[in-house]
């Protein structure tokens, strides 16, 4: 009997003030390379049913409400999910009749909320968009005269709207003055470019300090000297240990205490969090997100390596968003710190295994799935439902360390 794995990434919906606000959900069984349920048929809509039987949502988005495309079929036979845990998107390439309208009708009075996908107006949506609550614009698709035609066209009925695609900060702010409220996209583990602007002088510290972290020749007993020369990074370290993530038998009073507990592997990147998550200019989100890619990182590499040898993986997923926190190319900031040359290599040219492990975890993020080079991942014992098992274990980790850390 053949054994079938889905592929699913869940990717986040923003508020205005970059507050994570729901997360789109997105599969693939086998090896057909959609990202989402597009062919309507019943077999694609088991292959949700399956995921859903098999997972618990709430580990994938924790409070959340998650949306899903469906497929005509699914509008007119729905499943059985909780009306308050899910956002029906309703796909641009289903017919618009009037049994979908009467199907799409009985949805909304049960209470579920309905989102217009990939929208693109023409009046037969007109009876759609009366019932609709969200409707999701592709700001790649549409250039800043028809983006702006839409809004106005939309206004009438008084929907949310929600900018889909947004790569870059420019994008997101424009979409926000257009009046969208919701936003989706990979702008923001991008760095956001403002012309003339200095590294503030809190960051030159922050990264000063991550480049003292990540020396590979520095002894347990450096590294605590660099940490107590930050008295909030001390207390936060010292917090974190004795925290219900650690779980340590009696209460850890010094900071010695809580490196030499950590050890020189964990310390480093316990340290570099810490770190990263002071950055008050920078949502929660990109910790999170950050941390869930270091994680994956690490727990695929375990299925070829020893733990010991996965950190330099955690390390790379954890340094490739250096970017995004500091609002600099990656390269200029990984030129002053004294890494190794291998993950040098990986996280600016791609090269190696670790530069494979990165690029296949961040096309896992994105859904696409075919960009992953699966058979160079098969060389290294790396299977697609070891992708799909740390990539939920690596949500469920970021979660439960993202709130310790937010704590501490």
């Amino acid at each position: 009997m053949t054994v079938r794995h889905t592929l699913l990434a869940r990717q986040p919906i923003y508020d205005g003030n970059l507050n994570i606000s729901a997360y789109e959900l997105l599969f693939r069984s086998d090896h057909n390379n959609h990202a989402t349920v597009l062919d309507g048929d019943s077999a694609t809509s088991q292959v949700m049913l399956n995921a859903f039987n098999e997972l618990d949502i709430s580990e994938v988005v924790q409070h959340y409400p998650a949306y899903i495309n469906f497929t005509r079929n699914l509008i007119l036979n729905p499943p059985p999910f909780d009306r308050n845990r899910f956002v029906i998107e309703v796909l641009e390439t289903i017919e618009v009749d009037d049994e979908l309208i009467i199907h799409l009708q009985a949805l909304k009075n049960n209470g579920y909320t309905i989102a217009l996908d990939d929208f693109l107006y023409e009046s037969k949506w007109d009876p759609v968009l009366r019932i609709a609550d969200i409707v999701k614009l592709d700001v790649l698709a549409l250039d800043v005269k028809e983006l702006e035609r839409h809004v106005q066209l939309l206004k009438p009925f008084n929907v949310v709207l929600l900018a889909e695609k947004v790569e870059t900060h420019e994008m997101f702010h424009y979409c926000k003055a257009l009046g969208f409220t919701l936003f989706q996209g990979y702008f923001l583990s991008k760095p956001e470019q403002i012309s003339g602007r200095k590294v503030p002088a809190n960051k030159l510290v922050v990264m000063n300090l991550l480049a003292q972290i990540q020396n590979p020749n520095a002894e347990l007993s450096e590294i605590a000297g660099i940490i107590a020369n930050d008295p909030v990074l001390s207390v936060k370290l010292i917090r974190l240990v004795n925290s219900a993530a650690f779980s340590a038998r009696r209460e850890i009073a010094s900071l010695q205490h809580a490196v030499s507990l950590l050890g020189l592997r964990h310390v480093k990147s316990w340290a570099t969090l810490l770190s990263l998550s002071s950055m008050s200019d920078k949502p929660h989100a990109l910790s999170l997100h950050t941390m869930s890619r270091a994680r994956m990182c690490q727990l695929v590499a375990e299925c070829f390596t020893s733990p010991s040898q996965s950190d330099a993986y955690f390390t790379t997923g954890l340094l490739s968003n250096l970017d995004a926190f500091f609002d600099m190319e990656l390269s200029q900031i990984v030129t002053t710190m004294p890494l190794s040359q291998e993950v040098v290599d990986g996280l600016l040219a791609g090269k190696g295994n670790l530069g494979l492990i990165l690029s296949s975890v961040i096309a896992n993020e994105q859904a696409r799935w075919p960009d992953i080079d699966w058979l160079a991942l098969k060389h290294l014992n790396v299977s697609e439902n070891d992708i799909e098992k740390a990539y939920l274990a690596s949500l469920q980790w970021a979660e439960e360390m993202g709130s310790t850390v937010r704590n501490v």
